[in-house]
């Protein structure tokens, strides 16, 4: 009985949340010299679903910001902060994203079927506490499969 009372007060709470979201609508802002630089950015936002096809739950507004840019070390990939709101609910459940993960250098986002992590910040309303981490996954289509792994304290 003392291993489960153990485990039970240091382990917190865990739950998952799949939603869907659209091929997100870009604004592409190149700042200072012409080409890649750290500060392009991409805004965007894409509304979301319970599942693909289905009812749209709400609204994902972000942004994404270069912050270092192709390396020969390392071909193939920048390096983009990532801030995303996840908004549903009249505004009042929110949950807040971020992260840097590689993208490929001059396309607006990540190569389908790779799973990327982010860490989930915090949320509002029914996600006040949250914390954990996100699950994006591109598919083909331009949408995204967006799983989030929440733990609560």
């Amino acid at each position: 009985a003392a291993m489960g009372v153990s485990a039970c007060g240091h382990d917190a709470a865990k739950s998952t949340l799949t939603v869907y979201s659209d091929a997100p609508t870009m604004n592409p802002v190149d700042v200072g010299k012409p080409g890649n630089s750290p500060g392009d950015a991409y805004y965007f936002y894409a509304n979301v679903r319970d599942q693909q096809g289905g009812s749209v739950t709400g609204h994902l507004y972000g942004s994404k910001t270069l912050v270092k840019p192709e390396d020969p070390a390392k071909p193939g990939t920048e390096q983009r902060a990532t801030l995303l709101f996840f908004v549903f609910d009249n505004s009042q459940d929110q949950i807040v994203v971020a992260g840097v993960p590689d993208y490929p250098p001059n396309a607006p986002e990540f190569a389908a079927n790779k799973p990327v992590l982010r860490a989930v910040l915090g949320g509002t309303g029914k996600y006040n506490g949250a914390g954990g981490q996100l699950t994006s996954t591109r598919n083909g289509d331009g949408s995204y499969k967006q799983e989030f792994s929440l733990t609560k304290p």
